[in-house]
């Protein structure tokens, strides 16, 4: 049976919104950068020291400091670990205040109606995954017993043991899997390592950050999402 693995930040929801909440408020009148410029930064340098706060060689407050800083130099703006601590401040403060993108919400609810088995596989630390999820109130399509948080099982995407510990705990199989995610590092070039299905959902226009690797399916936009969903199942 097909079963569908959605990612969670900037996936399910929209990443983008409580960072430009925070930006506004901590860097007002600052327009000489794209915000979208300086949130795909901000990520790439997330990515980038993921597996050095996995293992607890860098904390959290020192990672959301570093992805800020650079991605600020990288823009040509020098900030502060001060202004940096108080846009990640911010920034949580409304991180909790989102909701499903619509289409997001239409595809869970037509793909329940199918019968198809819905899971959540994210990276990052147990309680603030958690309570985005639980912020969304995703309950009545995705139970708690299938969703996969990196922190709380020991493997992180895009390591294959990820993919394999969730195929065995889920009893589905590889050929069968289907993820849905917009980081190409994580979600995409594990699940085509893993020999899952990858549909990469790229609303940013992001450069593929493995060119080696072929996704079986790019999408665009949301709606364009929506559309190939109610084609495949």
């Amino acid at each position: 049976m097909k079963a569908v693995f959605f990612d969670l930040d900037d996936t399910l929801y929209d990443q983008l919104e409580p960072f430009q909440i925070a930006f506004d408020c901590v860097f007002p009148g600052v327009n000489d950068f794209s915000i979208v410029d300086l949130f795909t930064k901000s990520r790439e340098y997330s990515d980038r020291v993921f597996a050095q706060t996995e293992s607890g060689e860098m904390t959290l407050a020192q990672m959301h400091r570093y992805r800020m800083v650079h991605a600020f130099h990288d823009l040509g703006r020098k900030i502060s670990d001060d202004e940096a601590d108080e846009f990640q401040k911010v920034y949580k403060e409304h991180q909790y205040k989102i909701s499903l993108i619509p289409e997001m919400k239409r595809i869970l609810q037509y793909l329940y109606k199918k019968n198809i088995p819905l899971f959540i596989t994210t990276n990052g630390p147990s309680a603030h995954q958690r309570s985005k999820i639980n912020a969304l109130d995703i309950g009545n399509w995705i139970p708690s017993e299938h969703i996969f948080i990196s922190s709380e099982i020991g493997f992180a995407k895009p390591d294959k043991e990820y993919f394999d510990y969730v195929n065995a705990k889920t009893k589905t199989g590889s050929t069968h899997s289907y993820m849905i995610g917009d980081s190409f590092a994580n979600d995409i070039a594990g699940a085509v390592q893993a020999e899952w299905n990858a549909i990469w959902v790229n609303t940013k226009n992001r450069a593929k950050s493995h060119p080696h690797i072929q996704p079986e399916y790019e999408v665009n936009t949301y709606q364009q999402l929506e559309d190939m969903i109610r084609q495949l199942f």
